[in-house]
């Protein structure tokens, strides 16, 4: 939890620097804290799994999409961008492991990193 609400925290004080949000600014103001919160704490949470899945290329994919998501939402919230294009590009990780969970569920296993 510490984590997301630093990294959020951080996403917050990134675009605060550019002048507070108005209008529709608040929009991807609040994604942007939402997905800087997800992502650091996704990252915290799977880390004590490294070494269990530190042979499975589906874990160092989701892990290494997670770090770069949570660059380009601190990049965007620095850079003040309300394209809602660069925060659904920032979801990748989220539809990735979205399509792990159906493979594992289609093989009827319980492991998501399988490969």
């Amino acid at each position: 939890m510490l984590s997301g609400a630093l990294a959020a925290a951080g996403a917050a004080l990134l675009r605060l620097l550019k002048g507070r949000p108005q209008g529709e600014e608040l929009e991807a103001f609040a994604l942007a804290l939402v997905l800087a919160f997800i992502d650091a704490f996704m990252l915290a949470y799977i880390a004590p799994f490294y070494q269990a899945f530190a042979a499975k290329l589906t874990f160092h994919f989701f892990a290494y999409t997670l770090l770069a998501s949570l660059t380009a939402v601190l990049y965007a919230a620095y850079r003040a961008v309300t394209d809602l294009k660069v925060y659904a590009v920032a979801m990748t990780p989220w539809f990735y492991i979205l399509a792990l969970i159906l493979v594992s569920r289609i093989l009827r296993t319980a492991v998501i990193f399988i490969w």
